[in-house]
């Protein structure tokens, strides 16, 4: 006899499915910043992630955000998140094109001594690259609304979604 899925693989299984009819759904949107907008506050609810940011940069200069949205995050944070942030987790990600993720930025040496980390009080990050090296822009997920950190699960939907970005961002 074969093996009976437990419940928590069961969950996964349908979160999954449940993450790919949503990002089918979401294909026959025509606007581009209505699908961007979308595409956030899906990966943000199915990670189950406090807050997100989605930016995009232009291919030209790739310096200054050419488009950027939050979910959960006021204005204020949002320009935080652009202004200092931005020169540390997301440049590591738009730079190497590799997704960078902490379960606390707060104890990680490579961004604890941050102020805007000590500051903001800045625990778990996942920020997915969306494009290759250099990168055409991030999805930023910061904290868990359940507490902990996001796992292997949420980065491998993270890494999903923003790959799915990647030919938006590219046209």
């Amino acid at each position: 006899m074969g093996e009976r899925a437990s419940g928590e693989d069961l969950e996964r299984l349908r979160s999954e499915r449940d993450l790919f009819l949503r990002l089918l759904e979401l294909r026959s949107q025509t606007e581009v910043e209505p699908f961007l907008e979308e595409a956030l506050s899906l990966v943000v609810d199915v990670v189950g992630a406090r807050q997100g940011y989605l930016e995009l940069r232009d291919d030209d200069d790739g310096e200054d955000a050419q488009w950027s949205i939050g979910h959960s995050v006021s204005e204020a944070e949002a320009k935080r998140i652009r202004d200092t942030i931005s020169s540390g987790i997301i440049a590591e990600a738009m730079s190497t094109g590799r997704v960078v993720e902490t379960p606390s930025a707060l104890l990680d040496p490579r961004f604890s001594g941050r102020e805007s980390v000590q500051a903001s009080r800045i625990d778990t990050v996942l920020c997915a690259p969306i494009g290759d090296a250099p990168a055409r822009g991030v999805l930023y997920l910061q904290g868990k609304r359940s507490g902990g950190a996001l796992d292997a699960a949420d980065r491998e939907r993270v890494v999903l979604v923003a790959r799915h970005l990647a030919p938006i961002a590219d046209h």
